[in-house]
């Protein structure tokens, strides 16, 4: 037996405003799924920067404290 799901469910409503949004997040979904997200990892060159000062503020706050 086939659960029918929520998204579905829900646009089907007879509530025009409820039939709406889903139609429209169902959409959006199905949007989503198609494209190809390609997410590039930062590498360690980039990050690289932030390292330094994070490094650099805590040596100070280490000789400040001690």
């Amino acid at each position: 037996m086939k659960r029918e799901s929520m998204i579905e469910k829900n646009m089907m409503s007879s509530n025009e405003f409820v039939k709406n949004l889903y139609t429209d997040l169902h959409g959006r979904i199905q949007d989503y799924e198609k494209e190809e997200s390609s997410v590039k990892k930062m590498t360690k060159a980039e990050a690289m920067p932030e390292i330094v000062t994070v490094g650099g503020f805590c040596i100070f706050l280490l000789t400040v404290i001690f």
